[in-house]
């Protein structure tokens, strides 16, 4: 007999081969939601598997963030089975998130909306027949012959297989007889996909499914074409140079010819801000305030400091103002309702003081600029005065900067709005991707670590109310921009690697989800070959984070 610690807290002597979900039925009642997935010694299971030795036990809810990627996983897979069938001769290839959607393109043989409609048909009759979803642990051997026969997701899956760690079990998922590899669990069944539809869009179409709060609930889709536009362009320069994989990436480092990547996709940056200089340039007359926002951990400031540069080498004056100055004293923050500070709201920003100064500056007056003191949680005055000149010009950065109530007082025409992001082309295959906001948190996780005396277990704690402020605040100003800025490097998963295992190593088991995230994390980026940062010119916006920077003094 096993002896198994439950989510209550109680240890329980279970059979060899019992299965997470048999465990999961005596706490059914406690969730909100069915039960997506399971968590055993924090790492994440199909609720089928099946234990066989001593241990600790987890649920993940549908309505939960892990619950719904294993939703959307699965709703993938039921994709793919759909077109299998009905269109062997497409191949299907997950791109990326657009809200609560998931883009999805078929180069090869792209369908028509009538086909499109077959198509989602046939996934209705899979998902009203509550298929199973099998899963089943292979062996390395098995793995290895399996992805050398599939021609389309082939040298990826294979590549992965052998950069896993040899402890770690491999896991095959089955559906209607079609077998494929997924590298993070899926539901037990078809039974609660049932809210989903097919748009078509841009070059392919997108698969709308429910919001994280209700797996039952379709909400509308908003077309988002520009965040999209900068994923396609992204995508479409990584594919052309080699390396939209995990696996061509980990060739290019293991062939030492990395420093080439890390120069065109720096090189490529560098073009757009150029772009941007030159666009601000030839509108001198009417643009004096450049606006960055972006949500955390996406490269505002660097972005900031490059663009500057540009400005200045085509004459202009460029005078930085962060939106962070502008905070109103730590008594005044709004606070969340258990009695928290929240500074992910844009009321955190003294909004009248800051569209009076920008009236001020551009009537030509002087204004004293304050300087908010985050140690004593007091705005200063320490006796900086600003005004414009004749080629001056403001690029204000803040998470909160595209909010019109922000800027309300300045007409558009003196404005220029980018949103920056780090928006991720890499994917492990044609199925399995790489969340952006993983990234981001990886980012986060080394800047606090290094400059900010926060461990890992402090950043993990704080990210979902990050991402609560992003989904409400600083997410629905992006279509406001004028420019969308990927901050992305196709490179920096390598990179992030080296600085972020140490510190996930660190977070302690008793932590149970923060330490499931970090477990994670950790697996990701056991997939991905390290590469050292000698060779990151010291401008780069991955600098920012993990030190280095020329911008060190301003950042």
């Amino acid at each position: 007999m096993l002896r198994i610690t439950l989510p209550d807290g109680k240890t329980k002597e279970y059979a060899a081969g019992t299965t997470l979900a048999e465990i999961g039925r005596a706490f059914e009642k406690e969730y909100d939601s069915p039960l997506a997935a399971g968590i055993f010694n924090g790492d994440e299971y199909s609720l089928l598997h099946k234990i066989t030795e001593d241990g600790e036990v987890g649920f993940i809810p549908m309505n939960s963030v892990e619950g719904m990627r294993a939703f959307v996983r699965s709703l993938t897979f039921v994709c793919v089975v759909a077109m299998q069938e009905l269109f062997p001769e497409t191949k299907l290839e997950v791109c990326n998130s657009l809200g609560s959607a998931l883009y999805c393109t078929m180069p090869q043989h792209p369908l028509n909306r009538e086909q499109l409609k077959q198509l989602e048909l046939k996934m209705c009759s899979i998902i009203a027949e509550k298929h199973p979803i099998v899963t089943f642990p292979v062996s390395r051997q098995e793995a290895v012959e399996r992805a050398r026969q599939d021609p389309y997701l082939g040298d990826d899956v294979l590549a992965m297989i052998n950069m896993a760690p040899e402890s770690e079990t491999l896991f095959a998922y089955e559906l209607c007889g079609v077998r494929e590899p997924f590298f993070e669990p899926l539901l037990t069944s078809t039974e609660h996909l049932t809210a989903f539809e097919l748009i078509p869009f841009d070059r392919g179409f997108v698969i709308n499914y429910p919001e994280m709060h209700n797996y039952k609930e379709l909400p509308p889709w908003d077309t988002v074409r520009r965040i999209n536009r900068a994923y396609e362009e992204a995508e479409e320069w990584s594919a052309m140079i080699g390396c939209n994989t995990v696996s061509k990436l980990n060739s290019i480092i293991r062939e030492g010819k990395a420093d080439k990547i890390i120069r065109v996709a720096e090189g490529l940056q560098e073009k757009k801000f150029v772009t941007m200089a030159e666009y601000i340039t030839a509108h001198r007359d009417k643009l004096k305030f450049i606006l960055i926002a972006g949500p955390s951990s996406s490269g505002k400031t660097s972005s900031n400091q490059r663009l500057c540069v540009q400005l200045e080498v085509n004459g202009l004056h460029p005078i930085p103002i962060s939106m962070d100055n502008y905070y109103v004293n730590r008594e005044d923050t709004p606070k969340n309702p258990d009695g928290t500070y929240d500074y992910e709201r844009v009321e955190v920003i003294d909004i009248a003081l800051f569209n009076e100064h920008l009236q001020k500056l551009l009537q030509g007056e002087t204004v004293q600029l304050p300087y908010y003191n985050f140690v004593t949680g007091c705005r200063e005055y320490r006796g900086q005065q600003m005004c414009m000149k004749d080629n001056s010009v403001f690029v204000i950065e803040g998470i909160h900067a595209l909010n019109p109530k922000v800027t309300e007082s300045i007409p558009d025409e003196n404005k220029l709005k980018i949103f920056v992001s780090a928006l991720t082309p890499m994917s492990l295959d044609a199925f399995n991707r790489i969340h952006t906001t993983d990234m981001r948190l990886l980012r986060r996780m080394v800047r606090d670590s290094r400059f900010r005396s926060h461990d890992a277990l402090d950043t993990i704690r704080m990210w979902p109310s990050v991402r609560r402020g992003e989904e409400k605040y600083i997410f629905p100003c992006q279509e406001e921009a004028d420019y969308f800025f990927n901050t992305s490097l196709i490179y920096e998963p390598a990179i992030l690697r080296k600085f972020a295992v140490p510190l996930l190593k660190t977070v302690p088991p008793e932590e149970k989800t923060t330490y499931f995230t970090a477990r994670r994390l950790l697996r990701l980026l056991h997939l991905i070959e390290p590469l050292d940062e000698d060779a990151i010119p010291n401008n780069s916006i991955l600098k920012e984070f993990i030190g280095g920077s020329a911008f060190a003094e301003e950042l």
